[in-house]
């Protein structure tokens, strides 16, 4: 079917288009709690509110980009942290971190507990009623494993990329403990069987100590090696400390840290690490049933809330695409027919001039010779009522005439 694109179409179809780049503009990675949840329009509803305006304001003013707060009395009280990426800038982080609120009431809606994370925006944000800030324990972690893998199917290859990613890591993690920023980006300068060069950046929250930040990124080295092995980048997330790897430099302006020595060993693989979610997952051989529930808990919350967004823009759109072929199809129709009754009218006329010049007692007057005639069919020459209508008198040649109604 043709349908041309007319002005006022793009003007519908345009703005339900924007309206769909939010559901895929951004990745992130919500993490929802289990320590209940609230009731719209309730005071903690009302605490979170709050918590929402202050919160990115306080932390886009620190020098750390970081900043933590209390709102509300028990049993409606929130405690919460926020964190921006050390090459963050201050407007960056605020605009984030008003998003990262936003994203967390809809992707973890009505829940108590939340955490959300992201894929290019500079910040992380956890609010919940119990008062983790009490504590320096990582919680709501998640591994990020790129889809795509390095060819290092050679045993050789293999090796030495686990001993880069090893020495990448390592070294990151000593430099970012021990900054006063608890930040620190790299890149491995060593060049080993053609493979690439890897970048790096690791974070702890500012207020932990350099003995706690390196606890913090420890595990981190431990599940880099299980569930990244030979991938092209991941990362894995908390609440206190973060890692990403990448094959391309990812952070602002140049490392500060280049790491020219590699080092001696891998270490072996700890079989004892606590469960964490996977997204999206490793292989079904190194995934934990555990892991696999949780991570298909979310999946199925995005998968969900992205269904309940689209249905109804979609069926905006369908409607708009059916309201356009039925105005086209209506307005075709009326054409045709006013083509129709312009090419009959003058075979019309033509008939009935026929019909005068064969018969003598039909005759065709112009309308201004009968106003001429009955003096605007006034009522003094109105004679009475006939078949088919009133009967005047004809002034001039005698005559009578019957309008027909």
């Amino acid at each position: 079917m043709d349908l041309p694109c007319h002005p006022w179409m793009a003007m519908v179809i345009l703005p339900l288009l924007l309206l769909l780049v939010p559901l895929t503009a951004a990745q992130l990675w919500p993490s929802c709690g289990e320590s209940g949840d609230y009731k719209s329009n309730s005071t903690y509803e009302a605490n979170l509110k709050l918590l929402s305006t202050n919160l990115p304001k306080k932390a886009a003013s620190s020098t750390n980009l970081f900043a933590t707060d209390t709102v509300g009395n028990v049993p409606n009280v929130i405690f919460a942290l926020a964190l921006c990426r050390g090459d963050s800038n201050a407007s960056a982080c605020e605009g984030c971190l008003v998003t990262a609120f936003q994203d967390g009431q809809v992707h973890c809606a009505n829940y108590k507990d939340a955490a959300v994370y992201y894929d290019s925006d500079p910040c992380m944000l956890r609010f919940s009623n119990k008062n983790f800030l009490a504590t320096t324990v990582n919680e709501r972690m998640l591994v990020i494993v790129s889809i795509e893998s390095l060819m290092v199917n050679i045993s050789t290859r293999a090796d030495s990329f686990r001993l880069m990613l090893f020495t990448l890591l390592n070294s990151t993690a000593q430099s970012a403990a021990n900054s006063s920023r608890r930040f620190t980006t790299s890149r491995l300068d060593v060049s080993v069987s053609s493979l690439p060069t890897l970048y790096c950046l690791m974070q702890c929250t500012p207020d932990l100590t350099a003995d706690e930040c390196t606890a913090c990124l420890q595990p981190y080295l431990q599940y880099t090696l299980k569930y990244m092995d030979g991938k092209k980048g991941g990362r894995v997330l908390g609440t206190r400390c973060s890692m990403r790897y990448e094959i391309f430099p990812f952070f602002q302006e140049d490392p500060m840290l280049r790491i020219i020595n590699l080092a001696p060993e891998v270490p072996p693989i700890n079989s004892t690490m606590p469960l964490i979610t996977v997204n999206p997952p490793p292989q079904p051989q190194s995934q934990s049933p555990v892991a696999a529930a949780l991570h298909g808990r979310n999946s199925r919350r995005r998968a969900l809330w992205i269904i309940a967004a689209a249905a109804p823009l979609l069926s905006i759109f369908l409607c708009a695409i059916l309201f356009v072929v039925w105005i086209r199809r209506r307005r075709k129709g009326t054409e045709i027919l006013h083509d129709q009754a312009a090419a009959n009218r003058p075979e019309e006329d033509e008939l009935v001039w026929r019909l005068e010049e064969k018969s003598s007692e039909f005759t065709l007057f112009d309308l201004s010779e009968i106003l001429h005639a009955t003096h605007d069919f006034s009522k003094e020459n109105l004679l009475g009522q006939g078949g088919f209508g009133p009967v005047y008198k004809w002034i001039g040649t005698l005559k009578e005439i019957e309008v027909m109604q």
